[in-house]
């Protein structure tokens, strides 16, 4: 489940909640994205009150009541608004020095790495380029600092992943190589792919509209039994898969209602480790329709 903490426009008119709001659990939501810092162009990561339109920083005592309360609470980095020139091996150093305190001071359980501008592939799978170093670069040293059992999750598009089946290179799968490393390593927590904002692939290059369940089990299938490509093999057990669904119409192309949600869950009998969900303040603003649906198919 995600959260984002915007009221700009775009977003809803929930706007901005605390964190510590007794909705959030009330109506199932047990992982919290808080989504996202400002990056500046040197690297320097932001993490301060009007980050974006009425939006107040969470107090590291609030940030400990609502972990306190239940919720597991991560740092969204990226988004469609918040890029890192991933070319740069300075500017990655100068992220880790900026956001590791950062981190700390707000007592973050771990981070999700949802970067969608500047990642792009070789064009060898076995080979990595650039950006791809320098953001594994960015989460090795992320997780050299902080504490033992500090979490990593991602969040990509689905062009970063099951694309790589239709062509390896540029956007197509450039998440595939890091996915693999650190689900390989056993650091990812979980995968949280973005099952929105077009077309979705399965492992032979087949391509399904978003929103449908056949899309949902096609390529949440393929991960799980193993998406090869150039004779590399990238594989997410279910129980590391937590597919990203809009929350309400308007929140995301390819929105499925309550039960098509359940049709999709239910295709898995359980194994899938949960849904994530763009965003909480969607759902919010439309009487948590997809928080509801979900922790009651999960039986909470």
């Amino acid at each position: 489940e995600n959260w984002d903490g915007a009221a700009n426009g775009v977003h809803p008119g929930m706007g901005w909640v605390p964190i510590t709001d007794s909705r959030i659990a009330a109506h199932g939501y047990n992982v919290i994205n808080a989504a996202f810092p400002v990056i500046l162009s040197d690297g320097t990561v932001l993490w301060q009150d009007g980050m974006d339109t009425n939006v107040k920083v969470s107090t590291p005592a609030e940030m400990c009541q609502a972990k306190a309360a239940g919720a597991t609470i991560l740092m969204s980095i990226g988004g469609a608004a918040a890029g890192i020139d991933l070319s740069s091996s300075t500017v990655a150093d100068r992220f880790v020095a900026t956001v590791v305190p950062i981190l700390k001071k707000y007592n973050f359980d771990g981070i999700d790495i949802d970067i969608e501008t500047g990642l792009s592939g070789s064009g060898n799978i076995n080979t990595l380029s650039a950006s791809q170093a320098n953001l594994i670069r960015i989460i090795d040293g992320v997780l050299a600092q902080m504490p033992a059992g500090f979490g990593l999750t991602m969040a990509p598009e689905t062009a970063y992943v099951t694309g790589g089946s239709v062509n390896y290179g540029s956007i197509w799968g450039a998440y595939l190589p890091i996915v693999k490393k650190y689900a390989d390593n056993g650091q990812l927590w979980w995968l949280n792919m973005q099952y929105y904002n077009g077309s979705m692939y399965g492992c032979s290059g087949d391509s399904y509209q978003a929103g449908t369940v056949q899309g949902f089990t096609v390529q949440t299938t393929c991960l799980n039994n193993g998406l090869t490509i150039q004779g590399t093999t990238v594989k997410v057990p279910y129980d590391k898969q937590v597919p990203g669904l809009p929350a309400q119409p308007g929140a995301g192309g390819g929105y499925m209602d309550p039960g098509l949600v359940g049709q999709s869950w239910s295709a898995f009998n359980g194994s899938l480790k949960g849904l994530m969900t763009w965003s909480l303040n969607w759902d919010g603003s439309k009487g948590w329709t997809f928080g509801d649906n979900v922790k009651s198919l999960q039986g909470r």
